[in-house]
């Protein structure tokens, strides 16, 4: 194939990709007409092929958001989103990630809806996200009083965690069971979404503001002694805290590994 031929394949590869996105482009002529369909139709086709297969992709990762608004108005939301936001990678693992942002913005009096979304896409992104190893809990007997100074945390790479204004834990906890999902309601004081994968299954559980400020600092690299210092400052049952969040975080197979922070 000449240098010619390689430009002129990589401009009608370029016209079809504009056509698939806007119905425009000059493509039409560059297609060979025959057989019993004309190339109009046939463009037309792909043109449609593309937009159902994206709304069917943002469906099943959505797939809770889109029982939750329903099949046509969901339908119609991802339409939007697809002409707005074509792919722009190769793997459609990724396509969709800012949907909550644009649900967020059609639906600014409903902002459950969006809440929803972001965690249906939380739990698909550590359905196959980086593996690790979760630590056992006897992996704390080792280290000696002096590492406890210095040592930090590695979290599971799957953990996530999100703001919660809502409860909707217990809205997608619901449409899961294929129950009718309760009324959205604000909770009565600030929380996160804490999602993660162990083993082959993605779990979820909300966390107070005093554990999402600890898990926050010690994904950030944080000493723990340190941040059990500052819980110390703030709280008068930070011992006991503390000791139920460590065997939580383990128990819950969200730590991967200790580390020398100060390394």
């Amino acid at each position: 194939m000449s240098a010619r031929d390689v430009m002129r394949l990589a401009a009608t590869q370029h016209d079809f990709q504009q056509y698939l996105f806007d119905a425009a482009g000059a493509i039409a002529p560059q297609i060979r007409p025959g057989g019993r369909i004309p190339v109009g139709k046939r463009l037309g086709i792909y043109h449609n092929a593309y937009r159902v297969r994206l709304v069917d992709t943002l469906r099943d990762t959505y797939e809770k958001t889109a029982t939750y608004l329903g099949g046509a108005l969901f339908a119609s939301c991802a339409l939007t989103f697809v002409e707005a936001h074509p792919p722009m990678h190769r793997s459609l693992r990724d396509y969709g990630a800012t949907l909550p942002d644009a649900l967020a913005e059609r639906f600014p009096g409903d902002p459950d809806i969006a809440e929803l979304a972001r965690m249906d896409w939380l739990l698909r992104q550590a359905f196959d996200g980086p593996d690790a190893m979760a630590l056992p809990l006897e992996a704390l007997a080792s280290p000696s009083a002096g590492d406890w100074e210095t040592l930090g945390f590695v979290f599971v790479p799957t953990l996530a965690l999100s703001p919660l204004r809502f409860n909707t834990p217990a809205i997608w906890s619901a449409l899961d069971r294929g129950e009718t999902p309760p009324t959205a309601a604000p909770l009565p004081a600030p929380a996160a979404l804490c999602v993660w994968r162990r083993g082959w299954q993605p779990h979820f559980r909300s966390v107070d503001e005093t554990e999402w400020a600890a898990l926050g600092r010690l994904r950030e690299g944080a000493r723990f002694a340190d941040v059990c210092q500052a819980l110390n400052d703030t709280r008068a049952d930070a011992s006991t805290l503390i000791a139920q969040y460590l065997r939580s975080w383990l128990a819950d197979g969200l730590v991967a590994g200790i580390t020398d922070a100060d390394a």
